[in-house]
């Protein structure tokens, strides 16, 4: 066999690899912004990609929100009235953020963790609605709005993850917001509103169908979020752990948990490494702690009683949400109790309800707003029952706490992280196959899976349990819009703000420089906003902090206007200046039928004979 060589230095030409061309000048780094371009956009296809295969959900959900954002946004500020001072203390205390750069408006005394009014104060720099809304109480109302529709998709999922249909996931969301007790207090600027939302989050993560690590680190960190909106959010707590063990994947569960515990623990605790920095963790002598502010709500702060007491505070509170709809907490408390012991998939829901109801019997005391964080949980059981008892004509591929359902499936894009509510897993349990069908050729569900046999003659049973929800729903419908529907068009038509707003602009249109004036925070930010020199006084600081009464050597003689309602005998007790000015004083003004009254403080240096409105001074030394 012949052989033929090449010439020293050659190669074949299919053996030499073409240089690449060098460009003429060197190309200049777009750096870091073209990177996080193309993350926003990856991120936009993916979403859009999702939306359109999940474009039945996405319409839902826009639907609920849209109409949960109309029926809560229309005369937000009009119902309820300003029934709460603690509207105006957060407002104020998100307004001393935004313009003072302080975490309150007097001194803070870690009555709450303030990341709730730092969130209201985020919306409201973000938005200015503090220069742009009517009062500062519309101003944190308005955030309440987001909060609120941001909670109505929240709750959507997580009953999605929990196995709900779609119906019933909706209806879920539509009890959640129409029952005039949501709307009353879920308008109001309450802590309680913000920390629920963090909660639902912190709820919609550990129910992940990844089950991963990540979906566990950020329900941990939405947990502390919620306990830094109102520390109380830790009683909860167990509920959002059993769930997440309930979800839990064994391959990771060890770090799931210690991911969850040491973000939540972190996180919570720079509140005591706050408090550690200001020297301000144990009592001392001249300075607020967080050791005496947590031992007052524990242990020193007067109880309303139990709600087993006819007679007490809390049963007085709870028959006034009863009064306002009794249909959503008792359906809800009923149904907890089932779910309770017969489903697990919403045996964590039905227990963070009934754990809140258990908490009223205690001798403890029953905050205005406790009913907040029951609310959605409420909803999800009354429509969670509903969702067993009720048949199904197919399948539902649906995942539910880390199991799936068999049945036929389409391949979807999934969904960004970001939307679903959990970081993708990087590990989980492999898809169980689908069981082969039946001779009859028909897939077979059990009872748990909502229905019988699919395909072929139906059980007596799918018709019981048909007739059964349907009996129900209609129920419902007949008895509850008559109940509620006085209420409802109370919530869009009544101006009950209206007594606070008119008191603030007649003040301000009648105000003097150089006066002092004692008012409420639901109108102290207001006056604040409008130039009043001095700041205007909150009433409660006047007798209970030692730096404001130095404002007023003379005490009461030294204040020209008191601006509030009438307060209790037990209240003026503990206030003993206010009480002084309010006896010394006249009505010059009354808006409401007395709901807010403006009053012109008479000192005795004042006769019949000086003008209204003019300041009495003392008589000269020697005069």
């Amino acid at each position: 066999m012949t052989t033929t060589s090449l010439p020293d230095g050659t190669a074949p030409a299919a053996l030499v690899a073409e240089s690449p061309a060098l460009p003429a000048q060197p190309v200049p780094r777009e750096g870091a912004l073209a990177g996080v371009r193309d993350a926003v956009g990856r991120l936009v296809r993916r979403a859009a990609t999702a939306a359109r295969a999940h474009r039945t959900g996405v319409v839902l959900v826009l639907a609920l929100a849209v109409g949960a954002g109309l029926l809560h946004g229309i005369n937000f500020d009009g119902w309820p009235g300003r029934v709460n001072e603690d509207e105006g203390t957060y407002a104020a205390q998100a307004f001393a953020i935004e313009r003072w750069g302080q975490i309150s408006h007097y001194s803070y005394w870690y009555d709450h963790p303030f990341g709730g009014w730092l969130f209201i104060a985020s919306y409201t720099t973000l938005t200015q609605a503090f220069d742009r809304t009517a009062t500062a109480v519309t101003a944190a109302r308005e955030a309440m709005l987001w909060v609120h529709v941001a909670s109505c998709v929240l709750l959507y999922m997580l009953s999605r993850r929990l196995g709900m249909r779609r119906f019933f996931a909706a209806l879920a969301v539509v009890l959640f917001s129409v029952s005039p007790l949501a709307i009353w207090y879920q308008r109001m600027a309450f802590l309680d509103n913000i920390s629920t939302l963090w909660v639902l989050a912190a709820l919609v993560c550990v129910a992940s169908p990844d089950r991963s690590v990540g979906a566990a680190t950020r329900a941990g960190i939405f947990m502390a979020f919620a306990f830094w909106s109102k520390e109380t959010s830790l009683v909860l707590l167990p509920g959002v752990y059993l769930l997440l063990w309930q979800n839990r994947d064994h391959r990771n569960w060890r770090f799931a948990r210690r991911n969850f515990l040491g973000f939540l623990s972190g996180i919570a605790g720079i509140y005591i490494l706050y408090a550690v920095t200001k020297n301000e963790l144990f009592e001392g002598e001249g300075h607020v702690s967080l050791w005496w502010a947590v031992k007052w709500q524990l242990l020193d702060r007067t109880p309303s009683g139990s709600v087993l007491d006819p007679d007490s505070g809390t049963r007085g509170i709870a028959d006034l949400w009863l009064g306002m709809d009794p249909y959503l907490l008792g359906a809800g408390a009923v149904a907890a109790v089932v779910l309770l012991v017969a489903v697990r998939r919403f045996r964590a829901v039905a227990f963070l309800l009934l754990m809140q109801i258990v908490f009223m019997a205690r001798n403890g005391y029953m905050p205005y707003a406790y009913v907040t964080s029951m609310l959605p949980f409420a909803a999800i059981c009354a429509a969670g029952l509903l969702d067993v008892v009720a048949p199904s004509r197919g399948i539902r591929p649906l995942v539910v706490l880390g199991a799936r359902n068999p049945g036929r499936r389409r391949v979807v894009p999934k969904a960004p992280s970001w939307l679903t509510g959990a970081i993708p897993a990087q590990r989980g349990r492999p898809e169980p196959s689908r069981p082969a069908p039946n001779q009859s050729g028909s897939d077979s569900r059990t009872a748990a899976d909502g229905g019988g046999p699919v395909g072929g003659r139906r059980r007596v049973g799918f018709w019981v349990r048909a007739a059964a929800v349907a009996s129900v729903l209609a129920l419902g419908v007949l008895t509850i819009p008559p109940r509620w529907a006085p209420l409802l068009r109370d919530a869009i038509t009544e101006d009950a703000g209206a007594p606070s707003r008119e008191a603030t602009q007649w003040f301000i249109d009648h105000y003097e420089r150089g006066q002092i004036v004692i008012t409420d925070d639901n109108i102290w930010t207001d006056l604040v906003v409008a130039g009043m020199d001095p700041v205007p006084v909150w009433f409660y600081k006047l007798d209970l902090d030692p730096a404001v009464r130095r404002t007023v050597p003379n005490g009461w003689s030294d204040i020209d206007y008191v601006i509030l309602g009438d307060l209790t005998p037990t209240t003026l007790e503990t206030l003993p200046t206010v009480a002084e000015a309010i006896e010394h004083s006249e009505v010059v003004a009354s808006f409401g039928d007395g709901e807010v009254m403006i009053r012109k403080v008479i000192p005795p240096t004042c006769t019949d004979r000086t003008p209204r409105g003019a300041r009495c001074t003392a008589p000269a030394a020697g005069g």
